[in-house]
C-alpha cells in the first residue's frame, strides 16, 4: 500500500498512489470543482405562471477519474483492484493546489470502469477511467482538527462586595480557567462536529457563544465513561449505546460555520478540570 505523503497533482486511493513518479499516470479529474446537482422542493402553481421556491439540496457529487499504466502488470492488477465496481466506500485523498485547501478528501465507490484492451494496451499501457459516486458531496480537509471546550468560569467563587479583609474571590481549592480561546474554522460551506466528554459530568451543556445555540445531555456521565455526541448523524452516544432521548427540548444540532466561534462547556457538578474534545474537517463545496 502507497504512503500518500500529498505531493502536488497527485491522489490516493485504495492504497493506490494515482500520479507523482510511479507507473499510475493521473489524466485531468473532473468533478471536482463543478456543483453536485441540486435537488429542488419546488412546487407549480395552480393554475397561475410560476412555482413556488423550496429549499435546495445538493445531491451527491460525480467525479470522473482517468489514469494510463504505464508498463507495469503489477500496477494495473492494483489499479484494477483497487477501482472495482460493487464495492463499498473508500477515502479518496489528493492534493490541487487551490481546490479545498490544497490537501483534501471525500469518500466516494466506485460506480463505472472502463479498461480498453487496444492498441495502447499491446504497446504496455492500458488506460483505465472511472467514475466515482460520493454520497456527501462536501470536499473535506485531509487533516482532521481538533480543540478543547472549557468552562467559562469557575465555579466556588464568593461575592466581592462588600469587600472585606482578608479580600479573597474564590473559596480554597477553586481552580481558575483562563476564557475559552476562538475557534477558528476553514472552508466555505457548514461541517459537522464530534464532541467527545469523558465523565464524570452531569447533565453536560456545549454552547456556542457566537450564535446561542446549544446542546444540552440531561445525564450522568460516570467517572471513565464517554459519551459522543456526532452532530452529522445526530447521535447521542454512552459508550456507543444511543442516549439520544436524554437530549433536552432546546437543544439545536448546530454545525461550525466558517470562520470564527466560540464554544463554552458546562455541567452540574462545576468540576472545571472537565470539558469537552470536538474534531471536525474544514469543508468546501
Amino acid at each position: 500500500m502507497a504512503v500518500y505523503d500529498g505531493q502536488p497533482f497527485t491522489m490516493e486511493y485504495g492504497g493506490v498512489l494515482l500520479g507523482g513518479p510511479g507507473s499510475v499516470v493521473l489524466h485531468e479529474p473532473s468533478g471536482l470543482l463543478d456543483s453536485p446537482e441540486v435537488r429542488s422542493s419546488d412546487r407549480s402553481l395552480l393554475q397561475r405562471h410560476g412555482a413556488v421556491s423550496g429549499t435546495d439540496y445538493l445531491g451527491a457529487r460525480v467525479v470522473q477519474l482517468g489514469v494510463t499504466v504505464l508498463d507495469d502488470p503489477g500496477a494495473l492488477a492494483d489499479v484494477l483492484r483497487a477501482f472495482q465496481p460493487g464495492g463499498g466506500d473508500k477515502v479518496l485523498r489528493f492534493a490541487v493546489p487551490g481546490v479545498a485547501g490544497d490537501r483534501s478528501r471525500l469518500t466516494a465507490r466506485v460506480r463505472k470502469r472502463s479498461a480498453p484492451l487496444g492498441a495502447v494496451y499491446a504497446a504496455g499501457a492500458a488506460r483505465v477511467d472511472v467514475e466515482l459516486w460520493a454520497a456527501d458531496p462536501l470536499l473535506y480537509a485531509d487533516q482532521e482538527s481538533t480543540a478543547r471546550v472549557l468552562p467559562v468560569s469557575p465555579r466556588g467563587s464568593v461575592p466581592v462586595f462588600p469587600m472585606r479583609f482578608p479580600w479573597g474571590f474564590m473559596k480554597a481549592g477553586a481552580v481558575f480557567i483562563a476564557p475559552p480561546a476562538d475557534i477558528t474554522v476553514d472552508g466555505n460551506t457548514p461541517t459537522w462536529p464530534v464532541y467527545t466528554i469523558t465523565g464524570p459530568v452531569v447533565n453536560p451543556t456545549i454552547l456556542n457563544r457566537s450564535t446561542g445555540e446549544r446542546i444540552t445531555v440531561q445525564l450522568t456521565v460516570p467517572t471513565a465513561e464517554v459519551l459522543t455526541i456526532d452532530t452529522r448523524s445526530r447521535a447521542v452516544l454512552l459508550n456507543g449505546a444511543s442516549r439520544y432521548g436524554a437530549l433536552t427540548p432546546e437543544s439545536v444540532w448546530f454545525p461550525f460555520r466558517p470562520g470564527t466561534l466560540r464554544l463554552e462547556f458546562d455541567d452540574l457538578l462545576g468540576d472545571k478540570s472537565r470539558g469537552a474534545d470536538v474534531r471536525w474537517r474544514s469543508a468546501w463545496i
